[in-house]
């Protein structure tokens, strides 16, 4: 539990040659449509991943695609806005010029 995991991956089968999207069930894909979705993926492009695989995957795999790429894209960018650091809304703004300090040893 607590293991940082995606839902979503593009897969190539090498034994067979299939190209296909794992969700809970591997979406088989055509060969360029599964590697513009895995480049996607990378890139951290949800939307365009999930266009690419609902234009192709068959019609029954097309609810939990968009279930699927839909609540992992969610949950990654809600846990990095809660990775960010928070910044203080006011932060002083020094006003006037800038002091000038003598050099060691001078007196002041």
């Amino acid at each position: 539990m607590g293991k940082k995991v995606r839902n979503v991956e593009a897969v190539t089968d090498y034994a067979d040659g299939t190209h296909f999207i794992r969700l809970h069930r591997d979406v088989v894909l055509p060969a360029a449509v599964c590697e513009a979705v895995r480049r996607h993926l990378a890139a951290n492009r949800w939307d365009e991943a999930k266009a690419l695989a609902l234009e192709y995957a068959p019609a029954d795999a097309r609810p939990e695609i968009e279930l699927f790429f839909t609540s992992t894209a969610q949950r990654l960018a809600t846990e990095a806005a809660s990775a960010q650091p928070a910044v203080p809304a006011a932060l002083p703004v020094p006003r006037g010029p800038a002091p000038v300090l003598a050099p060691a040893g001078t007196p002041a």
